[in-house]
């Protein structure tokens, strides 16, 4: 095991520089893949938040609501009664659901919460704040003008607004970083698994002699194998550190010290748990990324 480790460090000596050209390869591939995930997380708690299906959200009257629909207060159970006679009437109508004024105190907690700004708001603010909401889901997500000019002149009711259209800017920012960060690491591994090839391959080529010798003293394959199975093990954790280091980075100034202050009641944002899972899961992508190109070119390389 020791002669392996001074063949490790030797073999690094002499190929430091293609060492840290694998490495910064593939940490930038991994870093580009854990925010790739981190965005596709970050559109699944979204959807999540608001519901996929969600087309329109109807806000009664509160006793503070400045609309003209509003100028007797709150919204009182006539109204109510009548709002709800409109939407189980209309025929573009497919469901909808009641959101109390408690659940959405609850749900702004979980958005406000993420901030120091927010949650000074909060502590001003109680259940009776919120208005009673109407949660719409249309048969033609796209046929939505009939519902919102029946809705918006009922007594009652503060305002109508499609979530589709509000959210729809921020799904999209989503889906397109989601695709240029996994397009961008597909690329960045496929030149990761060419640079640990052609690093066995050279490393094979500059040391045959000495593999030879290994071979005429009988040693095993594994024997053989083990220095540059280290070498791309020591590689793919570095880099898998690395690339944790840049989400780590990411989480810290972009989604805790940005997004959670200046938006954070858009939605609520991914959270440090998620970042670790997926640091799991790339640090298991790096290994594989290191090892199996490694045993399959030494096997070809060095004929073991």
């Amino acid at each position: 095991m020791l002669s392996s480790l001074r063949e490790l460090a030797s073999s690094m000596a002499r190929n430091k520089s293609m060492t840290i050209s694998l490495v910064v390869t593939m940490s930038v591939s991994l870093l580009l893949a854990s925010l790739g995930l981190l965005m596709q997380l970050q559109a699944n708690r979204t959807e999540s938040y608001y519901g996929d299906r969600l087309q329109l959200q109807v806000n009664l009257c509160t006793k503070n609501s400045p609309a003209a629909t509003c100028v007797g207060g709150a919204a009182n159970d006539d109204q109510k009664g009548a709002v709800r006679e409109a939407l189980d009437t209309n025929s573009e109508v497919k469901s909808f659901e009641i959101r109390t004024p408690a659940d959405s105190f609850e749900r702004a907690r979980e958005t406000l919460g993420q901030s120091d700004t927010g949650r000074k708001q909060l502590a001003t603010l109680g259940p009776d704040s919120f208005p009673e909401s109407y949660l719409v889901t249309l048969k033609d997500p796209q046929d939505f003008d009939g519902v919102v000019s029946q809705l918006s002149g009922l007594d009652g009711v503060n305002n109508v607004t499609s979530l589709r259209q509000l959210l729809a800017p921020l799904f999209e920012f989503l889906s397109k970083m989601q695709i240029a960060a996994l397009g961008a690491a597909l690329l960045l591994v496929i030149a990761a698994i060419l640079q640990v090839s052609n690093t066995i391959r050279m490393t094979a080529y500059a040391r045959r002699r000495e593999i030879g010798i290994m071979r005429l003293v009988g040693a095993s394959s594994w024997h053989i194998q083990l220095p540059f199975v280290l070498e791309s093990l020591l590689a793919a954790l570095l880099s898998a550190a690395l690339a944790a280091l840049g989400l780590s980075a990411f989480m810290y100034f972009v989604v805790y010290r940005y997004l959670r202050t200046s938006l954070g009641e858009i939605t609520t944002w991914v959270r440090w748990n998620e970042a670790i899972a997926v640091m799991g899961f790339t640090t298991v992508l790096a290994l594989l990324l290191a090892l199996v190109p490694t045993l399959v070119m030494t096997r070809k390389y060095l004929d073991v």
